[in-house]
């Protein structure tokens, strides 16, 4: 079999003072690796190095983006997946894994490895979940540009470097998770559909208008309408239209002289107390305690 390839790497210390950051890098690098190439690559760090018969447990994270070619990605958790050009699929620490480009293709990978206490509220909150490590995200120059800032930004290890570049492993981040979660709206019906729903929603501010009339205006059957609008904002409609009015209140209760009762009224709220529970509520101050905070 041939060797050809080329690649950079680099595992890095991480001092205590970082960690607190909440989220620092261990290490990245770029490979591209040509077909009929053995591996994994037998010149690895032994404490990285891993046999296909046998994978491997690592203690950190470690988020691989495949830009060309494609492979096998398998753990103890998902089984076996196909991987493909544009893919992102992370590591997670002690699950047990292994991956390989395919021999007739080989691949080009970037990978980070990182961790911190920032990458376990991800997880916490599902944004990172094992049971789904593969991001379908596409080709995407700014996800690769910003894999060519770390390498850079570790290869040269200036002061600081790992604040910058953790910055970087962020958007990235980001950009996947954006992408994932919006992909199946973006270019679509629904997605112009939500948007005329908003607009709408912001244009009732000052009225009464129901969830149902809205959907049937936009063309959905409620439930769907109520799911997808959910799904692209992250809130449900009636919660959307409530926060677009108590961000008026409180625009209101700044920069008007007008009276709570007048306020609700002009927001379509039922009632004065209503309003003021709601108010309370969402940002924890009365109409007239947020009022008196502001002017003061």
């Amino acid at each position: 079999m041939t060797r050809r390839r080329t690649r950079f790497y680099k595992y890095i210390t991480v001092e205590e003072e970082v960690k607190r950051w909440g989220i620092y890098l261990t290490g990245a690098g770029h490979i591209s690796v040509s077909k009929n190439t053995i591996y994994p690559l037998t010149d690895d760090p032994s404490h990285h190095y891993f046999h296909w018969s046998t994978g491997r447990r690592l203690s950190d994270y470690q988020l691989l983006y495949i830009i060309s070619g494609k492979g096998v990605f398998e753990t103890e958790v998902t089984g076996i997946r196909k991987i493909n050009a544009g893919d992102i699929f992370i590591l997670f620490p002690g699950i047990w894994h292994r991956f390989t480009p395919d021999i007739d293709t080989g691949w080009e990978e970037y990978w980070v490895e990182f961790n911190g206490d920032i990458i376990k509220h991800y997880r916490s909150m599902d944004f990172l979940n094992p049971e789904n490590p593969v991001l379908e995200v596409g080709i995407d120059a700014e996800i690769a540009q910003n894999f060519l800032k770390i390498l850079t930004l570790i290869s040269e290890e200036k002061p600081g470097f790992q604040y910058e570049a953790s910055g970087n492993l962020i958007q990235i981040l980001g950009k996947a998770i954006t992408s994932i979660r919006y992909q199946q709206f973006e270019g679509r019906k629904i997605e112009n559909q939500i948007k005329q729903a908003k607009l709408m929603l912001l244009d009732y501010l000052n009225n009464t208008v129901s969830q149902e009339e809205v959907a049937l205006a936009v063309g959905l059957g409620y439930s769907v309408f109520r799911k997808k609008f959910k799904e692209y904002t992250g809130i449900s409609p009636l919660q959307y239209q409530i926060n677009l009015k108590i961000n008026r209140a409180k625009d209101l209760l700044i920069t008007s002289g007008k009276s709570t009762k007048e306020i609700a009224s002009n927001l379509g709220f039922d009632s004065q107390d209503y309003f003021c529970r709601l108010f309370k509520n969402k940002t924890g101050y009365t109409p007239s305690e947020y009022r008196e905070k502001n002017n003061r």
